[in-house]
This record gives structure tokens, C-alpha cells and sequence, in this order.
């Protein structure tokens, strides 16, 4: 038996009918390209707003506001580790706990031979290392450290000097470090990421690096201010680094301790104000060119951090290799013991070795 055919009462009914169905999808199709519309909006106002953070991007990141990034969005920006993959120490590896997503890339893998450890590396190293890490110059990247004590901070703040020697612009170290973050109670992961590697080309910005050859010619000018960031008996020529060839500073420097930045000596950098504070009052960065140097160049990255970053002093440059490649060319130096105090100086640190 057919189905029963649809009745109209009137001639209009019919015609009604007959047009409704295609009124019906033109509607729907103009509701669909609406929404489409708004969406498209959203993902718009949504990426300006995201544009707008990055603009305002700080250099140094509290374990709050990295939380909330990641919370917010898990690949708002490259997390990169440089603790050890692995160690004996289980606070000081990777292995044994991260922050989620975090990527690993051991400080060791940017520095140098022992004989020569704070050597800059090449620009093919350089963009290898970049690309390893997953970082490009659309993506924020954050620093994590171990944060046990000031001296770690130094590893940040050399890999993040290199980051932005390589040309990357949106930089940032984690404050505290891998331990802020635990003692703040904030998740951890022992899953290894292994990112996509990005294709971003490292090219060498000279403006923050100092060289030898650069430095000898602007040793005693007053226009030139070079700033020795290792501890005072370093830099009076009581204690030397394993690698430099004898104690003392390079001639004409002044000395600025880059524990003095820190809370107590600890993890923890003072607060912007009191950083501020530090700078004026000690007149660093005034001179028309500053350049940081230290032992191997990690106490003194600390100190191009503060001034460069923190303290927005221009041209602040760092010397890489520092005291132990300046002393291994026997280029001039102040505080250098002569032979009386030089023998016994070696006489008291071979004694310490033996019996402390």
C-alpha cells in the first residue's frame, strides 16, 4: 500500500511547503558560516591576547607565573632543563623528576673542553643545540636550573646568554630554579620528552660578546668599564681556578661579588628594586661599554643577567672564556702574587687538599 501523501488545505499551504525546505538550509548554511565567523574571531582575540603576554615577556619567570602558563596552555613555551640527564644525586637529574614537558639539555653540552670551559661554542654547535631543544623564534623558552645555591644560577644565565647570542629573543630563567618549583608543591614528571627539533639557524649577535683581542685594546679607558664577578679572594689573587695559569684579574677591573645579587646567598634572586638598588649604588653599567667576566664565564653571566636583562643596561657584553684564557695568554693582569706570595699561597692550598 503507498504511503499516504501530505494533504494541504489550500493552494498556499502547498506552495509554502514546496519552498520552505531550501529557506530552511540557506539558513542553516548562513548559521553555520556565523558561527564559523565568531570562532575565527575568538582564535583571533585570543592570539593578540597571547601576543600581548609575549610582549611583555620577563626575564625572569616566578614558578607561579610558569604554572599558570603551562596550566593554561602546555605549549605556551619551551621548558629546557640543564640539570644532568642523569646522576648519582638523584636532586641534580633529570631522570628522576622534571617539570612536565620540560626538555633536557645538560649544561655540560654548552660549554667547553676543561681545559678551556667557558670556550664559545660555534655557530653550527650553537644551532644544533637550538635545534635539539625544539626552540624557534615564535616560542618563549624557559631555563631551569637546580637551585640549590647562587652558583646555579650562573648555568642559566650562560645557556640563556647563548640562546640570545644565537638570536632568540624570548628568553626567560625559571627563578629558583627546579627546586623552587618542587618546594612549591607544583607537579613533576620522569617521563623524557623528546621535542620535534625545530629548524631555527643560530646566527651569532655580537652585541653581548667581548673577545680578547677586543678587550686588551680597551684595557685603562675610562669609556670601559670591566667587571670581575668572582668572589673577593679571587679577584685579590689568593685563589685561582685549576685551568688559569696564575691568580690575579685582568688589569684595570673592579670587582662585583654575583653572590651579592641573591637572597642570603641562596637560589633566589633579589627583587627587581633591590637589584635596581644594587646597581645604582655600586655605579655598574655607566660606562659606555661593560664587560663581565669571571673564571670560565658562568659567575659572570650572572652578572651581564642583571645588568642586561634585569637593569636594561646597554651595551653590556660578556667575555666567555674570561680569566682562564686571558691568564693562558699572559695578557695583562692586576693582583698577581709575586714569587714569595705565590709560593706560599701553592703551599697553603696544597695543604688544604691534604688535610681538610
Amino acid at each position: 500500500m503507498p504511503p499516504e501523501r501530505e494533504s494541504f488545505s489550500t493552494f498556499a499551504d502547498a506552495l509554502g511547503h514546496r519552498f520552505a525546505l531550501p529557506y530552511q538550509l540557506l539558513f542553516r548554511r548562513k548559521r553555520m558560516k556565523l558561527r564559523l565567523l565568531l570562532a575565527g574571531l575568538l582564535a583571533l582575540m585570543t592570539s593578540l591576547a597571547h601576543a600581548n603576554d609575549l610582549s611583555e615577556w620577563k626575564p625572569l619567570l616566578p614558578v607561579t607565573e610558569l604554572h599558570k602558563l603551562l596550566e593554561d596552555d602546555p605549549f605556551a613555551a619551551t621548558v629546557v632543563d640543564i640539570r644532568a640527564l642523569d646522576s648519582k644525586d638523584p636532586e641534580a637529574s633529570y631522570n628522576t623528576g622534571h617539570i612536565p614537558g620540560a626538555v633536557s639539555s645538560p649544561y655540560a653540552t654548552w660549554r667547553g673542553q676543561p681545559d678551556n670551559p667557558g670556550k664559545f661554542l660555534t655557530q653550527d654547535k650553537l644551532t644544533w643545540l637550538v635545534q635539539a631543544i625544539g626552540a624557534d623564534i615564535d616560542t618563549p623558552v624557559v631555563v631551569v636550573h637546580r637551585g640549590d645555591s647562587y652558583s646555579n644560577f650562573g648555568a642559566a644565565a650562560r645557556v640563556y646568554w647563548s640562546l640570545k647570542t644565537a638570536g632568540l629573543t624570548q628568553l626567560a630563567i625559571l627563578n629558583g630554579g627546579f627546586q623552587a618549583w618542587k618546594q612549591a608543591g607544583l607537579p613533576t614528571s620522569t617521563e623524557l620528552e623528546t621535542p620535534l627539533p625545530s629548524d631555527f639557524p643560530a646566527t651569532i649577535q655580537p652585541n653581548w660578546l667581548a673577545q680578547a683581542t677586543e678587550m686588551e685594546a680597551q684595557i685603562n679607558k675610562p669609556e670601559v668599564q670591566l667587571l670581575d664577578a668572582r668572589p673577593d679572594d679571587f679577584f685579590e689573587g689568593f685563589s685561582w681556578h685549576p685551568a688559569a695559569s696564575k691568580p690575579g684579574t685582568i688589569a684595570g677591573a673592579v670587582a662585583f661579588d654575583n653572590e651579592r645579587w641573591f637572597r642570603s646567598g641562596g637560589p633566589l634572586l633579589e627583587s627587581p628594586e633591590r637589584l635596581q638598588n644594587l646597581v645604582q649604588e655600586n655605579k655598574l653599567g655607566q660606562a659606555e661599554i661593560t664587560v663581565s667576566f669571571c673564571n670560565t664565564g658562568h659567575w659572570a653571566a650572572t652578572n651581564w643577567f642583571v645588568l642586561s636583562e634585569i637593569a636594561g643596561k646597554q651595551n653590556v657584553k660578556l667575555y666567555p672564556e674570561s680569566l682562564v684564557e686571558w691568564s693562558t695568554a699572559n695578557l695583562p693582569m692586576d693582583n698577581v702574587p709575586n714569587r714569595l706570595q705565590w709560593a706560599w699561597i701553592s703551599t697553603k692550598q696544597w695543604l688544604v687538599s691534604k688535610f681538610n
